[in-house]
C-alpha cells in the first residue's frame, strides 16, 4: 500500500510540474488591424515567446496554470484619476480584484490617491518602470535603475515593495532578463492581448476577449477609454463561459512583494 501510495505522489508531483511548463503562444486577433500591425505584432510575439519556451530566458511569465477555468485580469499605464478610477468602480461592482502595473513617475500629486485606492481595495500595485522607457535600449545600471525607483515609488505610497514587473512595450533582451532577475524580480508578460491599445473599439475587445480566452490566461488591458467601455462586458461574460477571476498572485501561486 505504502509502494503504491508513493507512486500516485510521485505521478501527481510529475503531473503538477508539467502542468508548471505549459507556456502559452500569445493571442489577441481581430479583423480591425490592418495587415501591417498584424505582421509586427506576429514577429514580437514569436520573438519573445520562442526564447521563453526554449529555455533561455528564466523567470520570465506568460500565463498560469492551464489545469483550471482561472483566468487575471491585469492593466498597464496607471495612475490617473480619470480611468484608473473608473476602473476601479467597475470591478468593485464585480468583486474583482485585478493587478495595475504602474508607472512610478506618475505617481505624483493626486494621482498618488489612486495609487492608494488600489492598493487598500485589495488589487496589486506592480512595477512598470518610472516612465516607460524601452528598457531594451537602456544598459544595466539604467534598467536597474528604472525598476528600484518604480519600486521604491510604490512601496512609499502603499507599504509594498513589488517583486512583479512588466516591461513596457512588452520589450525583453537577455540583458533586461538577467537584470531584472538580479533585483529578485520575476518579469510577468500576457498571454492574451486585448488589444484595446489599438482598436479604440470596445465592442471588438470583448469579442477578441471571449474568443480567445483560456484556462490560465493573464489578460492585457490598460487604463484608457477603451478597456473602461469593455471590462464590463467583459467581466459579465468570461463569468458566464465559467471563468474565475484571481487576482494575479493567486493565479501564479508566487508571492507579489517582498
Amino acid at each position: 500500500m505504502s509502494k503504491l501510495f508513493f507512486i500516485l505522489t510521485f505521478l501527481f508531483h510529475l503531473a503538477l510540474f508539467a502542468d508548471t511548463r505549459v507556456i502559452y503562444d500569445i493571442r489577441g486577433e481581430s479583423p480591425l488591424l490592418d495587415a501591417n500591425l498584424t505582421q509586427f505584432l506576429d514577429k514580437w510575439r514569436t520573438n519573445t515567446i520562442t526564447p521563453v519556451k526554449e529555455g533561455n530566458y528564466t523567470n520570465v511569465i506568460v500565463n498560469g496554470s492551464p489545469m483550471n477555468k482561472t483566468i487575471a485580469l491585469t492593466f498597464d499605464d496607471a495612475p490617473d484619476e480619470n480611468n484608473t478610477c473608473k476602473l476601479l468602480d467597475i470591478l468593485k461592482t464585480h468583486n474583482v480584484k485585478a493587478a495595475f502595473f504602474m508607472i512610478g513617475g506618475t505617481m505624483v500629486d493626486s494621482n498618488t490617491t489612486v495609487v492608494q485606492r488600489a492598493s487598500d481595495e485589495g488589487h496589486l500595485v506592480l512595477n512598470h518602470t518610472f516612465n516607460h522607457p524601452r528598457l531594451t535600449d537602456l544598459n544595466e545600471s539604467a534598467i536597474t535603475q528604472q525598476l528600484t525607483q518604480a519600486a521604491e515609488r510604490i512601496e512609499t505610497i502603499t507599504g509594498h515593495y513589488p517583486l512583479l514587473y512588466r516591461p513596457p512595450y512588452g520589450s525583453i533582451n537577455p540583458l533586461v532578463v538577467d537584470t531584472v532577475n538580479a533585483q529578485g524580480m520575476t518579469t510577468v508578460l500576457w498571454s492574451l492581448d486585448s488589444l484595446d491599445w489599438t482598436l479604440k473599439d470596445p465592442d471588438a475587445v470583448v469579442t477578441n476577449v471571449t474568443n480567445n480566452i483560456r484556462n490560465g490566461d493573464i489578460i492585457l488591458m490598460h487604463r484608457n477609454p477603451t478597456s473602461v467601455g469593455a471590462l464590463p462586458r467583459v467581466i459579465e461574460k468570461l463569468t458566464e463561459l465559467g471563468y474565475t477571476f484571481l487576482r494575479l498572485d493567486e493565479l501564479l501561486v508566487i508571492k507579489a512583494y517582498r
